[in-house]
């Protein structure tokens, strides 16, 4: 959808504004139909951004039972559903929190658990990593520490 908008002087003393809108092969050109074009215009634009978006948040699930608390700091895991890929979530509520994205992989060539994202810091904030690899033999678990008492307890592992 096009909106291409032009002020002509008219033979009046005043000038009009008139509004050419092209859809689909379809021109309007009157002042009755500009407003209802116009409104038409933005309710479509909000719909196509609307919908990307809620394409992508429904990719997105909350992994349940693998949330880690201690205090005012809580931290729990997304999955990408589309690859499994998974994402640490935080949120502090008033302590000063740390969080991060361990890996532990089964088998051949495998390791305890281990950090994979940046150790992040927040205060009454909510924050995420990126996306990390959990595939085959793999378990990703979330970790949160309150600064304050220097305690962490991490959540159980997503296989």
């Amino acid at each position: 959808m096009t909106l291409l908008c032009l002020c002509r002087a008219s033979t009046n003393t005043y000038s009009r504004a008139f509004c050419s809108i092209q859809h689909q092969g379809i021109k309007m050109e009157s002042r009755r139909t500009v407003r209802a074009a116009v409104v038409t215009a933005a309710m479509a634009l909000a719909v196509s951004v609307g919908g990307a978006g809620s394409a992508q948040a429904a990719e997105i699930e909350y992994w349940p039972g693998k949330d880690a608390t201690v205090g005012s700091c809580k931290g729990w895991l997304n999955k990408r559903t589309s690859d499994g890929y998974v994402q640490a979530v935080a949120q502090s509520w008033g302590d000063d929190c740390a969080y991060w994205l361990e890996r532990k992989r089964l088998g051949t060539g495998g390791y305890d658990w281990t950090r994979v994202s940046d150790y992040v810091v927040i205060h009454v904030a909510q924050s995420k990593t990126g996306f990390h690899w959990n595939g085959t033999d793999a378990g990703s678990r979330v970790c949160v520490s309150q600064n304050r008492t220097d305690t962490t307890v991490c959540g159980a592992g997503a296989w």
